[in-house]
């Protein structure tokens, strides 16, 4: 199994795939040419780059570990075990860019003074927005195939979507959020700062990890 690998079965079974696949790469490329002319190349690739890896290690372990598989794409990445579509991690890229510029503009307005506090409130919002959109998204990408989620992932679910889904995508939206925040406002210049966005992964995956088998543990513990 090599790194990179081309789909065998791209877009056989879903109608509607090719319209998911054109929306978020309009989506994907419209933030980055966003951010690029505002932020320019450095900051942008500190922004979207870290969060496709993040994506890359996290998914690929959920699709090793048999929680749900992707069928039909035409470019996987694979690592731990597991495949991934490119398209999965342009979307991830997108949705914490798109989800911190939202928090930060909601949570200036209503407290300005900056401190950790504030950095908290606004990594709150952004895994709160990625909710929102993931009970939209899921259901619907799980219906059109795009994506399928196994029944042994057991547990209460939401049309067909496992719960513990809906609480990983706060997890991962929040501590990416803390991590871009905390790197952002440090006195680094740019580039040690995507250095240190890259190696502060680590950290985000201990985190992501363990609080998923934190609260794991109890909603199976209360059988929910």
């Amino acid at each position: 199994m090599s790194f990179v690998e081309l789909g065998q079965e791209f877009g056989i079974t879903s109608d509607f795939q090719y319209m998911f696949l054109v929306t978020i790469t309009i989506v994907w490329l419209s933030l980055v040419i966003y951010s690029l002319k505002k932020d320019g190349v450095k900051k942008t690739t500190r922004y979207f780059l870290p969060m496709m890896i993040a994506a890359l290690f996290i998914e690929a372990s959920a699709v090793a570990n048999g929680r749900f598989r992707y069928p039909e794409y035409l470019i996987y990445f694979n690592v731990l075990g597991g495949s991934v579509p490119l398209i999965i991690l342009m979307g991830w890229s997108s949705n914490l860019y798109l989800f911190l510029k939202m928090s930060k503009s909601v949570v200036l307005n209503l407290y300005k003074k900056i401190n950790i506090l504030h950095i908290l409130l606004i990594s709150t919002l952004s895994g709160l927005f990625g909710i929102c959109l993931d009970i939209l998204e899921d259901p619907l990408a799980h219906h059109n195939n795009w994506w399928i989620w196994t029944e042994s992932t057991g547990g209460v679910t939401f049309f067909n979507v496992p719960f513990s889904n809906f609480m990983d995508w706060f997890i991962i939206l929040f501590y990416m959020s803390l991590a871009t925040l905390f790197i952002e406002r440090s006195g680094y210049s740019e580039n040690r700062k995507l250095v240190i966005s890259i190696f502060s992964l680590t950290v985000v995956f201990a985190s992501v990890y363990a609080t998923h088998l934190f609260f794991t543990g109890i909603f199976q513990f209360i059988g929910f």
